[in-house]
């Protein structure tokens, strides 16, 4: 029989729940092991107290020291709770983080050489105007097209009559 085992039997021993053969291994036990037979003898005379109705009295400043563990217990719960709720908050802020990044990877705009938007070539540092006078000097049919379209859109001062 084992210590945790004989234990359990001390107790049932002394209210007669034992099973049948359990008392010859329970006495094997107790004679051949000192731990377990000292815990008989503290459980029985607890037992001895308890039968004459006699309480045993507490240790000096016991309600002290167990007024100060439960404020402490209760202090290291209230911070258990919030230490629970910021480990499960910081993989639900990573996975906003990653969302955020990936969208904006996927919806946000391109930002490939094909760009001729006037803000793709201020984000490569090209000046527009310049771009345009390149396209203008080029000998394409459709670049002369739009020099006179250019052209056409131009504000011509209107002239006073002068007599």
């Amino acid at each position: 029989m084992r210590c945790k085992e004989a234990r359990k039997n001390l107790s049932r021993s002394t209210d007669g729940r034992l099973p049948e053969g359990r008392p010859d291994d329970l006495a094997g036990h107790l004679s051949a092991c000192p731990g377990c037979r000292a815990f008989g003898h503290d459980y029985g005379v607890l037992l001895n107290l308890l039968k004459e109705g006699r309480e045993p009295e507490p240790l000096p400043y016991f309600q002290e020291r167990l007024w100060a563990k439960i404020a402490e217990r209760e202090k290291s719960e209230s911070w258990a709770v919030w230490m629970r709720w910021s480990l499960r908050t910081i993989p639900v802020a990573l996975a906003l983080i990653a969302v955020f990044i990936g969208a904006l990877v996927f919806i946000g705009p391109p930002l490939d050489e094909d760009m001729s938007s006037p803000a793709a070539l201020l984000i490569k540092n090209v000046n527009p105007l310049s771009e345009t006078n390149a396209l203008f000097n080029e000998e394409k049919i459709e670049n002369k097209n739009m020099m006179i379209m250019f052209a056409g859109n131009e504000i011509v001062p209107a002239r006073r009559y002068q007599p």
